[in-house]
């Protein structure tokens, strides 16, 4: 019985409330950790595309023409 005196002054909202504390809390540890190591979405992806093919067009890898309809399709393709 050394804690239970303690244990009760809580009462049962207390520990109703110290568990959705502890759920949000948890929560939201999960989701930024989830934010943080999430793979890019679509309309990043695409950018980064677009940049790859600026590089590659500025090292002389593709021609402007190839540049242009590659840049066109991967545009066309990120707005749907």
């Amino acid at each position: 019985m050394l804690l239970g005196a303690w244990c009760g002054q809580i009462g049962v909202a207390g520990w109703i409330l110290m568990g959705l504390f502890w759920a949000t809390f948890l929560g939201l540890v999960l989701w930024a950790l989830s934010q943080l190591f999430a793979a890019p979405r679509g309309d990043d992806r695409v950018h980064q595309d677009v940049d790859d093919l600026d590089q590659r067009l500025a090292c002389g890898q593709i021609d402007p023409s190839e540049y242009r309809t590659l840049r066109d399709e991967l545009t066309s393709s990120g707005r749907h």
